[in-house]
């Protein structure tokens, strides 16, 4: 047993090795391990991968002091976590399975990835042991709130608690909130409406966990700071923006509108009128956005991005097709009668532009590659 060869691993999945020390991995051998716990340790001390790098290394230690062959090695994947995390860590683990060939390993970690690393690991060498690592905290020095803030700051762990608590919240709170809505509708009592205070309350709060839980908070705020240079830099791309935000704005309200004093409960009805009235505005804030995109660009690089013209006509196509679709469904279920050459009308047009826009692909594609082969 003493002879046969262990490898003592530690599996970064989110590489805060990488993202917060500079760490290039794979890493093998102890001095390149201790200089990497060395390294995280100074960029984050609370960052728990330090704990369970340290770990191995006292593990190999101890593995060696007790005279058996052994070596330590760190696999870090991506900031990514998933797929492209996994198929890092996995070129990763071959590289040190060829370099290495050891009969066994013990996995050390702080047992978060656990259920993702060990099939990975197990799959190509047996796992002798797992050891997980948790960080002892003192009461004196850090309550439960903080560990908890410092827990659901990791991006995947965020999707793993908050997530799931707030989707109950949104369900629970939609839920009570539209038996609310119903209840009004049919007796016409206020009491409904005001007694959904805490439905709205659940439903708003799980929303944001759910946003935040999935790292939109942190997008929609990148997104506003974008803007915001933008407007200082003068980008004209803002103005139709602005435009495009406006135009969903006067949708959304001309939809609510159509549907606000109906007496018709059925859904169909809700959807078809309130599509019927908001898909135009919506469509063309779809067309100004791109055309803000293209405006910018003409100006910076005096050029015309010949996807906008395809987009611009397919866009047009969708909308007829889909008010045609509108039409039908309020004519069939008995909604409002709609003449038969109008919706004719609107899914021949909406027909001719969308073959139009595969045309105008087709031959640009044509195009351009027969410029590149001629150069």
């Amino acid at each position: 047993m003493k002879n046969e060869k262990t490898l003592v691993l530690t599996v970064d999945r989110d590489n805060d090795f990488g993202v917060k020390a500079g760490v290039e991995s794979p890493l093998i051998g102890i001095d390149a391990c201790r200089e990497a716990a060395m390294a995280l340790g100074m960029a984050d001390p609370e960052d728990s991968d330090v704990n369970g790098l340290f770990a191995a290394i006292k593990m190999y230690n101890d593995l060696k002091d007790d005279g058996r062959s052994v070596e330590i090695a760190l696999l870090c994947g991506d900031e990514k976590v998933g797929h492209k995390s996994d198929s890092i860590i996995i070129d990763q683990l071959e590289i040190v399975l060829d370099t290495v060939k050891p009969q066994r390993v013990m996995l050390v970690g702080d047992g978060a990835e656990d259920e993702f690393i060990n099939p990975i690991v197990s799959s190509r060498v047996p796992i002798d042991s797992v050891k997980k690592v948790y960080v002892k905290q003192a009461p004196g020095l850090e309550s439960t709130l903080y560990v908890i803030a410092k827990m659901i700051s990791d991006p995947d762990k965020k999707k793993r608690f908050l997530v799931p608590i707030g989707g109950i919240l949104a369900i629970m709170g939609m839920i009570f909130l539209i038996e609310g809505i119903v209840a009004f509708y049919a007796t016409k009592n206020n009491e409904y409406i005001y007694g959904q205070t805490w439905s709205v309350v659940s439903l708003i709060l799980g929303l944001f966990l759910c946003l935040h839980g999935y790292g939109m908070i942190d997008r929609f705020m990148d997104y506003i700071e974008y803007g915001m240079k933008n407007i200082r830099s003068g980008n004209v791309a803002i103005t139709f923006a602005l435009i495009s935000i406006a135009l969903l704005c006067v949708g959304g309200i001309l939809g609510v509108y159509a549907v606000w004093d109906t007496q018709i409960m059925d859904p169909m009805y809700v959807i078809t009128k309130f599509g019927s009235s908001a898909l135009w505005p919506f469509i063309f804030a779809v067309m100004f956005w791109d055309m803000g995109k293209v405006v910018n660009n003409f100006i910076r690089m005096k050029k015309i991005n010949r996807s906008f013209m395809i987009g611009t006509v397919a866009v047009i196509g969708l909308g007829f097709l889909i008010q045609g679709i509108l039409d039908v469904l309020s004519s069939f279920l008995g909604f409002g009668a709609v003449e038969n050459i109008y919706i004719i009308f609107e899914l021949a047009i909406g027909i001719v532009f969308a073959v139009t826009a595969s045309i105008l692909q087709s031959n640009f594609s044509r195009y351009f590659n027969s410029r590149k082969d001629r150069s």
